[in-house]
C-alpha cells in the first residue's frame, strides 16, 4: 500500500474513533486533513458532513455533500445518499426525491447494485 493511502486510512480510522467518543470537533481536523491530502476521497467528505450533522449543523453537512459531487468527479455516491437523507430529515421532500434519483443514477453508473437496492428502498419509504 502506498504511503498516501496509508495516511488516509489512518486519518479516517482515528477520526471515526473520535466520533465514537463524541469528540466530533476533534475529528473535524482529521477529516479536513484527509481532504487536503486527497480531495477525491469521498470518505473524507462523508465523515466531515457526518460530524457537522452530529453537531446540529445541517447546513454545513448539506454544503459538504454537495461539494463532494464536484470534488469526487460525480462519483460521490454515499454523499448523494447522505444528502438525500439530510433533505428528507429537513422536510425538503422534493429535493430529497431529486437527490435520491441522482444517487440511483450514480449507483447505476458505478455498478453498485447493493447501493441501488438501498436507494430504491429509501425512495419507496418516502
Amino acid at each position: 500500500m502506498d504511503p498516501t493511502a496509508q495516511t488516509l486510512d489512518a486519518l479516517y480510522a482515528i477520526g471515526h474513533r473520535l466520533i465514537g467518543q463524541d469528540r466530533c470537533r476533534d475529528a473535524l481536523s482529521l477529516f479536513h486533513t484527509m481532504l487536503l491530502v486527497e480531495p477525491r476521497d469521498e470518505r473524507g467528505w462523508l465523515a466531515l458532513a457526518s460530524c457537522h450533522e452530529k453537531l446540529d449543523e445541517p447546513e454545513k453537512a448539506i454544503a459538504l455533500c454537495e461539494l463532494a459531487s464536484s470534488a469526487c468527479e460525480g462519483k460521490a455516491l454515499r454523499c448523494a445518499v447522505a444528502l438525500a437523507r439530510l433533505h428528507k430529515t429537513r422536510g425538503d421532500d422534493d429535493e430529497a426525491a431529486a437527490t435520491y434519483e441522482e444517487a440511483a443514477r450514480i449507483a447505476d453508473v458505478l455498478d453498485e447494485p447493493e447501493m441501488a437496492t438501498l436507494i430504491a428502498a429509501e425512495m419507496a419509504a418516502s
